[in-house]
Parts: C-alpha cells; sequence; structure tokens
C-alpha cells in the first residue's frame, strides 16, 4: 500500500470503524451536543456489529465475556494511538493483552498467512487484530491517529501528505483548539 494514498486501506478501514466504536466527543458540533457513546454496549451490539462487517455469521452467540474481550482489543489498540497523553482514550484494557488464536495456512503456491484459530467472536477478534498487525506493515497503522483535542479523541484517517494532521477535523477540533491556544496567550 502507498502510505501517501488518500483512500485507507481494508485493515485501516476495519480499525478505524472498530475503534471508533468508543466515542469521546463531548463538544457541540454545529449546534447539536456530542454526549459520547458506545457501540459496543450489549453482547447483541457486538453482534450486529461484528456481522454487519461479515466478520460474524448472522445465527452466532454472542457472550458477556466476548464483550468484554472485544472491549478490552478495542481499549489495547485505541491505547496503542493515544500517546500516553491522556489515560481516558485508553479505558479498560488489560495490561498483558489479549490472548487469541492463529494457526498458519499454507495452501500449495500460497505464500503462507496467519489466520484466526478460533470460530465465531474469538475468529471476529482476531481477524481485527490481524488487521492491525497488516496495517502496521503495510505503514497504514501510522495513519490512522487520535484526534488530539481532549474533548474528542475521535480516530481519524489521515490522509495529509506528510501525515502530520492533529485533528479529526481542521474546521471543527482543528479550529477550536488553535482558539483555546490563542484565547490562552492574549490572557
Amino acid at each position: 500500500m502507498d502510505v501517501t494514498s488518500s483512500t485507507p486501506s481494508p485493515e485501516a478501514a476495519l480499525l478505524h470503524s472498530f475503534l471508533n466504536t468508543l466515542d469521546l466527543r463531548t463538544f457541540t458540533r454545529y449546534g447539536t451536543p456530542l454526549h459520547g457513546d458506545d457501540l459496543l454496549s450489549t453482547p447483541r451490539a457486538l453482534a450486529a456489529w461484528l456481522h454487519d462487517r461479515e466478520l460474524l455469521p448472522a445465527d452466532s452467540r454472542v457472550s458477556g465475556r466476548d464483550l468484554a474481550r472485544a472491549r478490552d482489543l478495542r481499549a489495547q489498540l485505541r491505547a496503542a494511538l493515544s500517546r500516553g497523553e491522556d489515560p481516558e482514550t485508553a479505558v479498560g484494557g488489560s495490561p498483558q493483552g489479549i490472548r487469541l488464536s492463529f494457526r498458519l495456512s499454507a495452501a500449495p503456491g500460497e505464500p503462507p498467512c496467519l489466520v484466526p484459530a478460533g470460530g465465531d467472536v474469538d475468529g471476529a477478534l482476531g481477524q481485527i487484530a490481524l488487521s492491525a498487525a497488516r496495517a502496521v506493515t503495510s505503514g497504514a497503522w501510522g495513519r490512522l491517529k487520535m484526534c488530539e483535542a481532549p474533548d474528542c479523541h475521535w480516530v481519524f484517517y489521515d490522509k495529509s501528505r506528510p501525515g502530520r494532521g492533529r485533528w479529526c477535523s481542521a474546521e471543527l477540533c482543528g479550529n477550536r483548539m488553535k482558539t483555546r491556544a490563542y484565547r490562552r496567550r492574549i490572557r
């Protein structure tokens, strides 16, 4: 993948969507107050999210343990993007990581690859973890950023040529942050 591409890879798109299932935005956007939300609030919500992305069959059962593991994976990945600036961006998360199982698949004439060994939710979480690994090796991970606005923390794909984006939206978060900095300076 060309890391200067303005289109995120499928791996980056999946990660972007997964990481933003936790919405920590608490500012007013075009007159509408945002209060944050967690799209993975119940096992049923997790099942629907995974099914919508074709990671889980519609008839699969999702338990509370599965939900906790999915939220833990999300917290670990968000923490990796947060640069350690704000502890709230990495809500939860096990310090030792998440245990997932993979197997090596080697078809004749094809390069070997890792595939999730578990089924259902374990397999779906494995696909997300493999997407993160692929994004790292392709360079797309470096284009996934967490907005630096303290009342936002939305994950965005940095499409700028130099890859130094700081805010999910220059018009919203960038403008608010620059205005705050200006007001602090003139006080």
